[in-house]
């Protein structure tokens, strides 16, 4: 679990094959989630359509979701990061918090199996009353949510930049930049562009009080 909880930081002065312990646990711990999550829900919403499933599912496996179950746990308190990264004040804390939270789901995987990842991701998923995300509010994407704010409030829309964008190809970082009416309001770092804009939403969205 040491190797789950140590971001690729403190390797920076570490030998070059001490490196990828903390990604390539990420990689099986992203398809754990994913595999859990959709048996999950499959069986709990036997009426929902494919569209209805993979969106409310994009919500559960999203990081900010992540995120907060990182938080559940207390997380923070664990992660080892190099002296460069600072998780109190750094703009890269969600991407962390949520990475890390994916690389214990492969910690665990590999030392109990697929039993115990289900239990502990179902169980977390109950405590925080999916139910509740059935709301229209809820379970609305982020960047829907800001569009609709300041297109009613502002009469503008959102425009999104990519800052850049780094990392192997099966292990890409995007760093994403949201403007409204040519001001930043937030910043977001995700896998994919998509996620990645869904972070920077959820930033402006929490700088607007939105949320």
């Amino acid at each position: 679990m040491e190797k789950a909880l140590t971001h690729t930081s403190y390797y920076q002065q570490k030998e070059k094959k001490d490196i990828n312990h903390f990604q390539r646990l990420e990689f099986l711990g992203d398809s754990v989630l994913n595999l859990s999550v959709s048996e999950y829900l499959y069986k709990k919403f036997p009426f929902f359509s494919e569209g209805e499933l993979s969106k409310l599912k994009s919500v559960i496996i999203s990081q900010p979701f992540l995120v907060k179950f990182a938080n559940h746990i207390m997380l923070e308190k664990y992660v080892i990061l190099g002296k460069s990264v600072d998780l109190v004040r750094g703009r890269g804390k969600f991407s962390i918090l949520s990475d890390c939270m994916e690389s214990c789901f492969g910690a665990i995987y590999l030392d109990g199996g697929l039993n115990p990842c289900k239990k502990i991701i179902i169980q977390f998923i109950n405590n925080k009353q999916i139910d509740l995300l059935l709301d229209g509010h809820i379970i609305k994407d982020y960047k829907t949510l800001l569009q609709e704010i300041t297109q009613k409030n502002q009469n503008c829309l959102p425009s999104y930049k990519v800052l850049k964008e780094e990392g192997l190809e099966h292990q890409k970082k995007f760093y994403i930049e949201v403007f409204i009416n040519n001001q930043t309001y937030g910043k977001g770092i995700g896998k994919n562009k998509k996620e990645a804009e869904q972070v920077a939403a959820y930033q402006a969205l929490k700088k607007m009080k939105a949320l």
